[in-house]
Parts: structure tokens; sequence; C-alpha cells
């Protein structure tokens, strides 16, 4: 190549040079807000999923909110939670004996106090207390006593537990059984149970 060539090539070859070294720097310039841009919407969609996770948990927690609202109004209603109903109960025996139609029915109610049992335990800010209910009955044979409880369940939607129950025969086993008379003395403890949620 001679010098002439030279004179009129060098010209081009700078521009040309140049012209990379311009294009390189765009590129890179362009591959590094490219990859700038990646990040933010990665971080956006981070955000968004996150967003869209609390979302989902907060209409769960809605959700569960109106469940146990619905059911603490219920058991509110019922008596379960708030002041015990000592007329309800004794209404609701009353209506149960009026459908048996027992020889003799006859209860005792007395103070409320709080209810234990082995490994039974509550939140702080819960109480938990029984009505214990010491009912004597004469029946006319043992399946009035299931009949009973079961009328109970099923009249009032107070929670009871029973405590303890004792069946007596007052009359020899051979006689015959008097449908008029009692031919069976019980003896049971229901309670009552209330909870208090302060």
């Amino acid at each position: 190549m001679n010098k002439i060539d030279w004179i009129y090539l060098r010209k081009p070859l700078i521009m040309l040079l140049i012209s990379i070294l311009i294009f390189a720097a765009l590129a890179l310039a362009g591959w590094q807000y490219e990859k700038a841009q990646a990040e933010e919407y990665e971080k956006a969609m981070a955000t968004l999923r996150s967003t869209h996770k609390i979302y989902r948990n907060m209409v769960n927690d809605i959700d569960l909110l109106d469940q146990y609202r619905n059911l603490y109004s219920e058991y509110k209603s019922t008596g379960l939670v708030g002041k015990e109903r000592r007329l309800s109960w004794i209404e609701s025996l009353e209506s149960t004996n009026q459908a048996l139609r027992l020889p003799t029915l006859t209860y005792d109610l007395n103070p409320q106090e709080k209810f234990e049992r082995p490994g039974f335990k509550v939140k702080r800010g819960v109480e938990v207390n029984s009505s214990p209910m010491v009912l004597s009955i004469g029946l006319l044979h043992e399946e009035d006593l299931f009949a009973l409880l079961e009328g109970l369940r099923l009249s009032i939607k107070n929670l009871f537990t029973v405590d303890s129950c004792s069946i007596n025969r007052p009359s020899p086993v051979n006689t015959s059984l008097d449908t008029r008379r009692p031919n069976l003395s019980t003896k049971c403890t229901i309670r009552w149970v209330t909870i208090d949620a302060k």
C-alpha cells in the first residue's frame, strides 16, 4: 500500500473505528439499561407477588373472622357464651319432663363454680364455669334416664356434661314392674357449662 492510498483510507478507517466504538458504547449502555430494567421488573413482580399473598391472607383472615363471629354469635344466643341462663335450663328440663311424663323429677341447681377436668386448659382471658344440677328422678325403666338426657340435649343448645348417675331399685327384683309408680330411683349430677370470654 502506498502513501497515497493511506491518505485516502485513513479518514474512512478512523470514521469506521469511531463508529465501532460508538456502537460498542451504545450496545454496552443498552445492555446495562436492559439489565437495570429487568432487575426493576423482577423487584416489581416480587412486590406484586408479596402484595397478592398479603391480600389472599387478608381475605382468608376476613373469612375466618366471619366464621368465628357467626359461631360466637350463635354460642352467645344459645347461652354457652356469656352469663349463665338458669331459667332456660329449668324450662328445658321441665318441658322435657312434660314430654316424657316421668313419675317424679326434682332438681337442685347449685351456685356456679370453675369448670375443671384433668388436662383441661383454657387460654388467658377465657373463663369456663359450670353450674352443677343434682337431679332426683323416679323412673319406670332405665331407658327413661337416657331419654331425659337426650331430650335435654335436643331441647337446648347449651352444653352440659354428666358427672355421675346412680340407679337404685327400691323393690325386690322378682316383683312385677308398676306402670304408674317409679320402679327405679336415680340421682344424677349434671353440669351446665358457660364460657366468659373477656
